[in-house]
């Protein structure tokens, strides 16, 4: 009888779970922006964890409600458009990721490949918005990410009490302003450096070919236009953390980036006996695993 193969990351990945254990049992993830959200997503492996669940909120009715009976259990979602509580226009673009608070810099667009296209508005909706800080659901978080095209900012701005206990925040921004007057990336990186959170890195940087007159060359695009970027608390901030919040950092760090030093450096900080044990255990770990260095 021949058995498939083990699958080395996911057993990887389940012995990591028991390892962390108790330490990262109802783990929470917040997902801002969840159209079309499924296994490939950035967070989840982090599902893994006992109890671990998520919140989250995309404002496109119909695809709410396929995601709730795609995902029933530990997956909820809600019909909201998070910004500043306040009345907003949303713009349905062709494209249906291209959707947003903000309308198409068509001019900006226009010159780069197969955006204008992507980004053309198909309707405009009105619609009321809903502060992150406002909903029960996500008083804390461990894992908050936003991908709401040119609103990562306003999210920020309106989620003081939940950025005062979320653990990592991976968001969408922008280099260019793709919809008008958006922020970029670098008032996003400001406000939450104001917030005792450090950059950590970009998960992925993506761009366009750049056209004049419809003509582009080249196969590789050259102009890069926006990307995930990751933040973590700062090192002033991650001395202040409890253990079970330095546990519960350092399990994301390595299984969503894995980012080893990172979470090595959080299990390092640990206090308590109980917990300071997973250093040297998550070092044998990563021995056993080919993965020291």
């Amino acid at each position: 009888m021949i058995t498939a193969a083990s699958d080395p990351r996911e057993d990887y990945l389940v012995t990591l779970a028991a390892l962390f254990g108790p330490f990262i049992e109802n783990y929470t993830v917040v997902d801002v922006g969840a159209h079309g959200t499924g296994d490939a997503d950035v967070y989840a492996p982090l599902l893994a964890a006992k109890g671990a669940m998520v919140v989250g909120f995309e404002p496109d009715r119909l695809e709410c409600a396929r995601l709730n009976e795609t995902w029933s259990g530990k997956r909820r979602f809600f019909p909201y458009a998070i910004a500043d509580g306040a009345q907003a226009q949303f713009y349905a673009c062709r494209a249906p990721l291209t959707s947003s608070l903000l309308r198409p810099n068509a001019e900006l667009l226009a010159h780069f490949e197969g955006l204008a296209e992507m980004c053309e508005v198909t309707e405009e909706i009105a619609i009321s918005t809903v502060r992150l800080d406002d909903i029960e659901e996500v008083a804390s978080a461990d894992f908050l990410k936003i991908d709401i095209q040119g609103g990562t900012l306003l999210a920020l701005e309106n989620a003081e009490r939940l950025l005062e206990r979320a653990l990592l925040v991976h968001a969408e921004t922008e280099f260019l302003q793709i919809y008008r007057d958006q922020p970029l990336f670098s008032e996003c990186e400001r406000f939450l450096r104001q917030r005792h959170f450090m950059f950590h890195h970009f998960h992925n940087l993506e761009g366009r070919r750049m056209t004049h007159g419809g003509y582009a060359v080249g196969r590789v695009p050259s102009q890069t236009l926006w990307a995930d970027a990751v933040f973590v608390p700062s090192l002033q901030r991650l001395d202040q953390l409890s253990d079970r919040e330095l546990a519960r950092l350092a399990w994301t760090t390595e299984v969503v980036y894995g980012a080893s030093d990172m979470a090595m450096a959080c299990l390092l900080r640990c206090r308590e006996a109980e917990t300071a044990k997973l250093a040297a255990s998550f070092r044998s770990l990563l021995a056993a695993h080919g993965r020291l260095e």
